[in-house]
């Protein structure tokens, strides 16, 4: 048994050495599925909202969780968006109510669009002492529907969300990833609680995007 997990762990550091030498690289996918704690600010220094994500790239689904504790706010965010179906709702548990609306624009920062270009990829911290460093690679593109271009960071092997960036006409946007797992605890998290089913679609502008969710 300890052989195969040192064969493993050869295979696995021979893979991300091919990733790190490859001269040609496509957009990294994300894994199957992911969680973890996701914080996003304004360029100006604003903390905008701060909480719990999860991720299933295979059916494009996203749940992000607001902290109550974060800021004082009367109101927290949860929302859950099917990017597929382009559907977003806004939940409230609390009084078991929910709003839907359309999203025309399904773009999101938690996969790599596949006319990302790649810019670069660099170590943070430092890649030589043992556990000090993060080796990551640096994605850039335009979303010019949108009239907008972001940055994403993500770990060089794996495809972990570590930072982005957003930059459009109506704001600028910082996002951070923290804790980040491959596993969600609850898959029931990416299914709309029973009191959303019926309700209307609300109109909302031909723009409509996940990084709307995010202001002052």
């Amino acid at each position: 048994m300890m052989h195969t997990v040192k064969l493993l762990c050869v295979v696995f550091s021979c893979l991300c050495a091919v990733a790190w030498a490859s001269h040609h690289r496509q957009p990294c996918h994300s894994p199957p599925l992911t969680s973890g704690t996701m914080k996003v600010i304004s360029t100006g220094g604003h903390d905008l909202a701060s909480g719990e994500f999860s991720y299933d790239s295979k059916a494009n689904k996203f749940r992000f969780v607001e902290d109550t504790a974060h800021a004082n706010k009367t109101s927290y965010m949860d929302v859950l968006i099917h990017f597929e179906e382009g559907v977003l709702y806004e939940i409230d548990s609390k009084n078991e109510s929910c709003k839907k609306e359309t999203l025309q624009f399904r773009k999101h920062l938690m996969e790599i669009p596949p006319d990302a270009t790649h810019e670069s990829e660099i170590y943070m911290g430092s890649p030589s002492i043992t556990e000090q460093g993060l080796r990551v690679r640096v994605w850039s593109g335009k979303l010019p529907e949108l009239h907008a271009h972001y940055s994403l960071s993500t770990t060089s092997c794996g495809c972990l969300p570590v930072s982005g960036s957003y930059y459009g006409e109506k704001k600028d946007l910082l996002f951070s990833f923290f804790g980040v797992e491959t596993e969600v605890d609850d898959p029931q998290v990416f299914v709309p609680p029973a009191y959303c089913e019926g309700v209307a679609f609300e109109e909302a502008p031909d723009d409509h995007s996940f990084f709307d969710l995010f202001h002052d």
